[in-house]
């Protein structure tokens, strides 16, 4: 028979699996107010240049390609609605814990282990990591996390359009900041493509879905 201390830990576990879940509809719901998510709109103004710690593992150069890639400035529509892939936390400077989304035609993919499609779109939200004081209550000692606020890096995306993006192995890239404006900056947005050749043989694709 479980320990009462296996239970208490197996509930704080679901609470924090549902804190991420319904984070992600308050963060949806923030997103909805920009038009050009839910109407497909006129892109969204740009950010600026100065690249965040989340958009800083990759490595630029070759400049000229990077001036060739076509950066993504849209969010896409409804991707609060999409199929949950795979749950992550970053520490370091990060320190961050994000969620992995893809539309029907990646999470179709993802799950029939074949090659992504054209048209798929795999999504990650991201939020500061932050101690859950009501949960710490129930353990009597700080040991649980739960999603805090947007970061800089809060929404990015892949699009997989093979003609579109060909500069950057078929895949478009987007990064959106917690104010929703996208990171046009061409140098900044490669440094993801010369990240993301290290999985070339996975297409490019880091995360691995969890069944």
């Amino acid at each position: 028979m479980p320990k009462r201390s296996d239970l208490a830990a197996r509930a704080v576990f679901l609470s924090s699996a549902l804190a991420i879940t319904a984070t992600a509809g308050i963060a949806a719901s923030i997103a909805s107010s920009t038009s050009s998510q839910d109407n497909g709109a006129e892109p969204i103004q740009d950010a600026g240049t100065q690249p965040s710690p989340g958009m800083t593992a990759g490595k630029v150069v070759d400049i000229a390609k990077a001036e060739q890639m076509v950066v993504v400035t849209t969010i896409p529509r409804g991707y609060r609605d999409w199929k949950f892939v795979s749950a992550a936390h970053e520490a370091g400077e990060l320190n961050d814990i994000r969620v992995v989304v893809a539309n029907d035609k990646a999470i179709s993919a993802y799950r029939a282990a074949k090659p992504f499609p054209e048209g798929s779109v795999i999504g990650r939200v991201a939020w500061k990591m932050v101690p859950s004081e009501e949960n710490n209550k129930t353990f009597a000692q700080p040991q649980s996390f739960v999603p805090g606020e947007a970061p800089d890096w809060y929404l990015q995306f892949m699009e997989k359009d093979s003609r579109k993006y060909a500069a950057t192995g078929g895949w478009g890239y987007s990064n959106f900041g917690k104010d929703l404006k996208p990171t046009t900056d061409k140098k900044t947005m490669y440094a993801c493509f010369t990240c993301h050749q290290a999985v070339q043989a996975r297409d490019y694709i880091f995360t691995k879905y969890s069944p």
